[in-house]
């Protein structure tokens, strides 16, 4: 069975050099947090550190290892949130995001039956990233792009953002809402004083915060009405949702008795109609289970996360006690009807 896998990530040393280059020349307002959140990292994501070669590789070792691993093909993101070109201002943001995308497009070139591309965009100028969407599609042959679920510590839901959903829409490409940093803010309220120190670090990213503050990015997305002024934009969500679909009856029954809610549908119609969700690498049953009984399978497309997940991409699927026609849909179908491949 073809195995296309949507979440996989790359990175370039030059854009990690040039962010982290206009990081360490910003004011830091407390030295000691920052210093103490960074040991956290160190002692709570050992497990989630990456090979910066195995990101920054687009040759035959990734082939290879997709040969190895069960997948087909690989559909490329640039997939660092800690040194991703959105952290930038627009005059370094916007030609660093039109390289990656040209870097990217170079590798699907060079191994057109192996990867696709989504594109980076310089979110910090919203008019710039939505022709950028453009450029990228129909020059490049990008299939979308993959966004922050937060800007500088703005949602996306802010009326400045809307040309980048709207370009999308007309060119009938998916955004990919990933994962990001949770605010200094937040951090601290939520994230900090645990022990051992390591737990800070674990909880403000892939185990609690990254995904709730993705998935509740998706959520104020169709709060402000997004779906009803684009009623074809497609939206995908990762790691199961990121929360969401546990919380669409709850979040249903919330949201319609609100006095003045401009929604013209309760949140699940949006939700199941317009986005698609991934694993992300969480081969996990239950997880699954209870999407496929809220989305059905035509809304779930395959995930490996890599290089954060590796190992076997397919097996897994393979041995869910579902139909086989849904395993086709999952694996591959879907996708290829989401991204037009057939």
């Amino acid at each position: 069975m073809k195995l296309i896998a949507i979440e996989e990530h790359m990175s370039t040393a030059y854009a990690n050099q040039a962010i982290m280059e206009y990081l360490q020349k910003q004011p830091i307002e407390d030295p000691k947090a920052l210093q103490e959140f960074g040991r956290s990292f160190e002692e709570g994501l050992v497990a989630y550190a990456t090979n910066p070669a195995e990101m920054q590789d687009l040759s035959e070792k990734r082939i290879q290892y997709m040969d190895q691993n069960g997948i087909d093909v690989q559909v490329l993101s640039y997939g660092d949130a800690n040194t991703n070109p959105d952290l930038l201002p627009p005059a370094q943001s916007i030609p660093l995001t039109k390289q990656i995308n040209n870097d990217i497009a170079a590798a699907v070139k060079a191994h057109p039956d192996r990867f696709l591309g989504f594109a980076t965009l310089p979110v910090s100028d919203p008019e710039a990233a939505a022709q950028e969407l453009k450029r990228s599609v129909t020059e490049l042959g990008l299939s979308g792009a993959l966004l922050l679920g937060t800007s500088q510590g703005h949602f996306l839901d802010e009326e400045r953002y809307f040309p980048i959903f709207e370009m999308a829409a007309a060119l009938d490409v998916p955004l990919s809402i990933h994962p990001s940093m949770p605010s200094e803010t937040i951090r601290k309220e939520y994230y900090s004083n645990m022990a051992p120190i390591g737990f800070n670090a674990i909880m403000a990213t892939p185990g609690w915060g990254w995904h709730m503050e993705a998935g509740y990015h998706v959520v104020r997305l169709i709060l402000a009405g997004l779906f009803d002024k684009l009623p074809n934009l497609k939206l995908i969500s990762g790691h199961w949702g990121e929360f969401v679909p546990y919380f669409l009856e709850r979040l249903d029954e919330a949201v319609s008795p609100v006095v003045g809610n401009p929604l013209e549908h309760p949140v699940s119609y949006y939700y199941k109609k317009n986005v698609w969700i991934t694993p992300s690498g969480m081969y996990t049953w239950p997880q699954m289970q209870l999407v496929l009984a809220e989305m059905g399978a035509d809304h779930v497309i395959w995930a490996q996360d890599y290089p954060y997940v590796k190992g076997d991409a397919k097996t897994f699927l393979m041995n869910t006690p579902i139909p086989e026609e849904d395993k086709e849909k999952i694996a591959h179908g879907n996708i290829e009807k989401l991204l037009k491949l057939k």
